[in-house]
């Protein structure tokens, strides 16, 4: 008999968060890299042309799960925190603390984890400590404090998807928990992801082996 959360996992999401980092790198690296196998497939038909299709494929292949791959998916009971090679389910209800800084961190007691594909970005994170930090008469102006106000003003704005998923995960941890336990023993699952490790071996296997003809 499945668990719920096994169930669950084969419903509908409840929302999908899009990413909010990696995209124009991702996207942009995809495209090159498709755009150098197609020019070896119509005009390099020789050892170079291999190699050079092998490594635009490694290539196309790292960057897509460094950069696009890791997301973040809501299911009724679970929440699945994609990574570059490995996935992890984590049960509402075992959810202690959601934060949000460079990247999405759940807690489940004094384990933590990740999903870099959301997150503030790092210039955000500096000009915050930077305010924090300031509180000499310079930064004390009037004159300073109505520009930093409105930059602040505008980096909320920026940010104010990432906090929508932080808000949205912590309301569903608690709908969640007050609902109780429907499995009786939930567990955090991993598991890794088969087709792009494949890949990234193969191709990288290929690439090396390519080299030595």
């Amino acid at each position: 008999m499945d668990r719920p959360t096994e169930r669950a996992e084969r419903q509908q999401p409840v929302e999908r968060f899009k990413p909010t980092t990696g995209a124009f790198v991702g996207w942009s690296g995809l495209t090159l890299a498709a755009g150098t196998i197609v020019y070896v497939l119509l005009n390099e038909h020789n050892r170079f042309g291999l190699q050079l299709g092998l490594a635009a494929l490694f290539a196309g292949l790292a960057v897509w799960v460094t950069q696009l791959r890791p997301r973040v998916t809501a299911y009724p009971d679970t929440l699945l925190m994609q990574g570059s090679i490995r996935d992890t389910h984590v049960p509402y209800v075992l959810i202690d603390e959601v934060a949000m800084a460079q990247t999405l961190n759940v807690w489940v007691g004094r384990k933590r984890y990740v999903c870099v594909g959301i997150g503030k970005s790092i210039g955000f994170e500096m000009r915050q400590r930077v305010r924090s930090q300031s509180g000499n008469t310079l930064f004390g102006s009037r004159a300073y404090q109505f520009t930093g106000k409105a930059e602040v003003g505008g980096t909320e704005r920026k940010s104010s998807y990432q906090v929508y998923v932080l808000d949205r995960i912590t309301d569903l941890v608690a709908a969640s928990k007050a609902r109780g336990l429907e499995d009786a023993q939930p567990r955090v699952r991993q598991q890794y992801a088969v087709p792009e490790i494949a890949g990234l071996l193969v191709s990288g296997v290929a690439f090396a082996l390519s080299l030595l003809l």
